[in-house]
């Protein structure tokens, strides 16, 4: 089984931050796009369904195999459209970018966050999106095997 590069990660924590901004309210339909736009976003878990092959070891927790240097990234979503992906206090690579950027949008319901970097999208389905949290999933088939990715992201 391939192991995940990492800039699929980067991209895959992109689309999850998005999904984060999916919020409800009781009396009204509250505008995911706000709370989306509202600040910036961390990755705080990242699970896999069934165990994903992490450097030859399956494993379910992804986010506790991240380095420091991932965890502090932050993804930020601009009101025009635009998504940046900044590396925080710490790089992994030095000679990467500080930020890099994509697009982002919802689908019609706000349900639906994809988001496109470098010529790939992903769409990641929007399970909440509230003030300071957002979680999200989205499925990856690889050799044979769906795995479905669940991330939570936190406001910064």
């Amino acid at each position: 089984m391939k192991a995940i590069s990492f800039k699929a990660l980067v991209v895959l924590f992109g689309l999850l931050a998005i999904n984060l901004m999916s919020c409800k309210d009781d009396d009204a339909k509250p505008d995911k796009t706000k709370v989306l736009t509202g600040g910036n976003w961390k990755l705080t878990a990242l699970t896999s369904d069934p165990a994903f092959e992490w450097f030859g070891t399956p494993v379910t927790n992804i986010y506790a195999q991240l380095p420091a240097c991932i965890k502090d990234d932050l993804t930020i979503f601009k009101t025009n459209g635009s998504v940046n992906f900044d590396e925080g206090a710490s790089k992994c690579d030095p000679n990467d970018p500080q930020t890099t950027s994509g697009t982002w949008t919802f689908n019609t319901d706000q349900t639906i966050l994809s988001v496109t970097t470098d010529g790939e999208t992903e769409s990641w389905n929007v399970e909440e999106l509230k003030n300071n949290t957002f979680k999200a999933h989205y499925e990856i088939t690889e050799e044979g095997v769906t795995y479905t990715f669940t991330v939570t992201f936190q406001k910064n």
